[in-house]
């Protein structure tokens, strides 16, 4: 019985290795196997250096208008959404009392303007009078006196009456820009103070991004710039340029201020947040790829290329600068070379692949 025993545990050990032998041959076939890759074939082109920023959208004039006197609002106008010329009244406080002012001074210049005209006769008559030695020196200064009196009442009138005329106007809410009433602050029946938000008028014909950059960007951009607008849901790529930029930061940052306009394709509006593309240079002839090509290895870059026997062949590469998420091939490699770009984590030195498209 225990012979049995020690021959089924030989007959099993036999088994195990000759299991194991045959193992290795699955094992040793795996190097031949052709690893699916794609590749790309590198060509000297033309690459773009953009800087990317996002900002929130404003129209090219955002005013909010304030009342200059305080009273009731009578009536309102126009409403919110509407659109506005400069000039256009949007509404009124009660001003009888200060149309009251304006008629009073408007009689006050009349009575002014009547004893001036007569100041002025009685002066003419004693400029005559005095040249023919019909009166003295001193009845003259009577006069002219009077005239100057009557001048002074005069102005002080007209004076009276342009403040009264200016009450009048101030009590019309008019708008300073044109535009649309993109926020309205009264209803008839309140009562407003002076300096209180009556409306914001906003022209969105152009729209503008305020953005900022950083200090190693800055010296990139120049006015009149081109910009590439892009927002969510918008197929269409908006073309803009740079209105002008800050040569400080802002305060308590290292962000320069700029400012992009776009024409407003009555698709945004303001408040949305877009992104912008600034072009800063256009290289030509350059030799590069994205920089997810390649694999770094302690201080090293590599790259795999296919060779003309279908093998690909670690070689390190030179990454002279990244723009953008593009590595710029200083040397190492060459233009007509096939490099992997995806497959790439399966391979070692010399692996057989299969291109696929």
């Amino acid at each position: 019985m225990k012979h049995r025993y020690l021959s089924l545990s030989l007959l099993a050990l036999i088994l195990t290795v000759f299991s194991c032998g045959k193992g290795k041959g699955p094992a040793s076939q795996s190097k031949d196997e052709k690893q699916p890759v794609t590749v790309e074939e590198l060509t000297l082109r033309e690459l773009d250096d953009f800087i990317t920023v996002s900002g929130k959208l404003e129209g090219i004039t955002d005013i909010t208008m304030s009342s200059e006197t305080s009273g009731r609002v009578l009536q309102v106008y126009k409403k919110l959404g509407d659109q506005v010329s400069r000039g256009d009244r949007i509404g009124r406080v009660d001003n009888g009392a200060i149309q009251y002012r304006l008629d009073q001074a408007e009689a006050a210049v009349a009575s002014a303007q009547a004893s001036f005209e007569n100041a002025q006769r009685n002066l003419d008559y004693a400029e005559t009078s005095l040249q023919r030695n019909l009166i003295s020196a001193a009845e003259y200064n009577i006069a002219l006196t009077g005239f100057k009196a009557a001048k002074a009442a005069l102005d002080g009138a007209k004076a009276g009456l342009e403040t009264a005329q200016n009450g009048v106007s101030g009590s019309y809410f008019t708008a300073p820009e044109s535009g649309v009433i993109s926020n309205l602050n009264i209803m008839a029946g309140q009562f407003i103070n002076a300096g209180a938000p009556v409306a914001t008028i906003t022209d969105a014909r152009r729209l503008i991004v305020k953005t900022g950059v950083g200090e190693t960007q800055i010296g990139k951009l120049r006015t009149g710039q081109r910009v590439e607008v892009s927002y969510p849901g918008l197929e269409e790529t908006l073309s803009g340029t740079i209105r002008g930029f800050g040569i400080r930061p802002l305060a308590g940052s290292a962000t320069y201020p700029v400012e992009i306009e776009i024409a407003n394709p009555r698709s945004l509006l303001p408040g949305m947040v877009v992104s912008a593309r600034i072009l800063t240079t256009r290289y030509t002839d350059l030799l590069f790829s994205s920089i997810t090509n390649f694999s770094k290895e302690f201080d090293k870059t590599y790259a795999f290329v296919i060779d003309s026997d279908g093998k690909a062949r670690k070689r390190e590469v030179s990454i002279s600068q990244v723009i953008g998420e593009y590595g710029v091939i200083a040397s190492g490699l060459e233009a007509g070379e096939r490099i992997v770009t995806s497959g790439a984590e399966n391979l070692e030195d010399g692996s057989p692949v299969e291109i696929r498209k």
